[in-house]
């Protein structure tokens, strides 16, 4: 998994903005991302540890360590989601 920071996310919230891939919930904080490169469908899961946040997809830039846009796109449903969450509880 990606320690996923400010610095290291900023070009991908900005690829994710131009691209605008389609998101669909899977399960908690498990997400399938449309790439809008080609037909793939990208599994991308997020954690949570000792408050640190983490993502994971299964492209070729989050296999090298890159935050992908497809977690950039994932992580703003994931946000929305844990944020209804809390406001339900």
């Amino acid at each position: 998994m990606i320690k996923l920071t400010k610095e290291n996310t900023a070009r991908a919230i900005e690829r994710c903005k131009q691209l605008k891939p389609k998101v669909r919930f899977l399960e908690d904080r498990t997400f399938a991302v449309e790439s809008a490169n080609n037909p793939n469908v990208y599994q991308v899961r997020f954690d949570v540890k000792d408050g640190e946040k983490f993502g994971e997809c299964q492209c070729k830039a989050a296999e090298r360590g890159l935050v992908c846009y497809h977690i950039a796109g994932a992580a703003a449903v994931n946000i929305l989601r844990q944020s209804m969450k809390r406001m339900a509880a």
